[in-house]
């Protein structure tokens, strides 16, 4: 994806891996009409993405029975690069949708069951942003070399996730977080998979450090992949226009 000459843009690069002990990569990616989904980057991918229209970028990590984690995440990103949001409440919707979906498949597949996913992301036009989530995935926001995070984790006391698209059997409605960006240079993405096993400090050490983004993207995985990689690792890197990275 190439934006055309003069038009504002930004510029996305992924890293999505299974990390050092799982099996599979349940976690899922979408930027644009792009998804990644079960699938393992040996190294990280950029995409220039043209700000005509409103993007969305999403990282999702899904959970349940046998498969079922790699299933909601897949239907997660695939619907939100199919719905492709205008605005706010078509980004809503869009989530809505996802978790219908997904509390109907675990009803109808109890050994999938709870079958849910996480999903952080943002709605990017050439006016400004929007950050939305659901679970413990994660969008941060970095401003002349601060890391901020924006997203919220929905955990409980002891620490488990409490919230989620699907994976409910008691009937509980969703609940889901939007708000505005402002004021970022850059945005980082990324599943529990990274910021479960590298801090704060860390995190904002190493997006100031040497290189171009898929370098720095690398750092962020090996870091976590040096802390055990015990869980999937998703990285996103946003560069947004007027960006010095």
């Amino acid at each position: 994806m190439t934006a055309a000459a003069g038009a504002a843009r930004v510029r996305v690069t992924v890293l999505t891996h299974r990390g050092a002990a799982r099996e599979a990569n349940e976690d899922a990616v979408v930027v644009g009409s792009f998804t990644a989904c079960g699938v393992s980057f040996s190294d990280p991918v950029t995409y220039e993405v043209p700000l005509s229209s409103p993007v969305v970028i999403a990282v999702a990590d899904g959970m349940g029975g046998h498969a079922a984690g790699e299933v909601a995440s897949a239907h997660a990103v695939r619907m939100l690069a199919f719905a492709a949001p205008q605005d706010e409440t078509g980004v809503e919707a869009a989530l809505v949708q996802i978790d219908t979906d997904l509390v109907a498949a675990g009803r109808a597949e109890p050994a999938a069951a709870p079958m849910g996913t996480t999903v952080a992301g943002v709605l990017l036009t050439a006016a400004g942003g929007t950050h939305f989530g659901v679970g413990d995935s994660r969008v941060y926001l970095e401003s002349g070399g601060y890391l901020a995070q924006v997203s919220t984790d929905d955990r409980g006391p002891l620490g488990g996730l409490s919230r989620c698209l699907g994976g409910r059997t008691d009937g509980t409605p969703l609940r889901t977080r939007v708000g505005r960006l402002a004021g970022a240079d850059r945005l980082l993405l990324c599943s529990d998979g990274l910021s479960d096993l590298v801090g704060h400090e860390t995190l904002e050490e190493l997006l100031g450090g040497p290189g171009g983004p898929a370098r720095v993207v690398k750092s962020l995985w090996a870091a976590a992949m040096n802390a055990s990689g015990a869980d999937n690792i998703t990285v996103v890197l946003v560069e947004l226009p007027g960006s010095d990275s």
